[in-house]
């Protein structure tokens, strides 16, 4: 499923079509955690290169975000998946992309966002005696991710997915 020549094997929660003039993503997909393993297998084999990794920690919990771009077509994707702050973890795509072991390590070192079955996941860049998820924010200073993030254009949406609805369900 996906469109515009890129394929998943995965159904999306959401795909918006963004524009590399205001954001440098021309595709949000929002995923699983359970699906973002295949997604990236799918990504490379479609010759994509993971860019970064990078975790955002928002009212709604973490929103992990792995860019991926091609070296001959245009465009920049961005596999988004939100994770509960209680319990942050995402499988590792290390095994996948090479390049991931460090993004990950960075993800845990400051969020404390854990990545199961990563080969290595050691402090990074902090001191090993630092505690993990020295970026956290507190609750007041948590944004709602529709606020911080614009998707695009929403051009699928699955039922029941309602992150970035007007009105947010209570």
């Amino acid at each position: 499923m996906m469109g515009d020549n890129l394929s998943l094997p995965v159904t999306p929660l959401m795909i918006g079509k963004g524009s590399v003039q205001t954001s440098g993503v021309t595709m949000n997909v929002f995923l699983t955690s359970d699906d973002i393993m295949q997604a990236a297998e799918a990504m490379l084999k479609q010759a994509y290169h993971l860019e970064n990794i990078d975790a955002l920690d928002v009212a709604e919990g973490f929103l992990i975000s792995y860019h991926y771009a091609h070296f001959t077509k245009p465009g920049r994707i961005a596999h988004r998946v939100l994770v509960c702050r209680d319990e942050a973890e995402l499988p590792s795509i290390a095994s996948i992309f090479q390049g991931a072991d460090w993004h990950e390590r960075e993800c845990y070192d400051f969020h404390g966002v854990k990545f199961a079955g990563h080969p290595n996941l050691l402090p990074l860049l902090l001191d090993p005696e630092t505690p993990n998820g020295v970026l956290l924010k507190d609750d007041k200073s948590r944004k709602p991710l529709r606020e911080i993030l614009n998707p695009g254009e929403i051009v699928f949406k699955g039922e029941g997915f309602t992150l970035f609805d007007e009105k947010q369900p209570e």
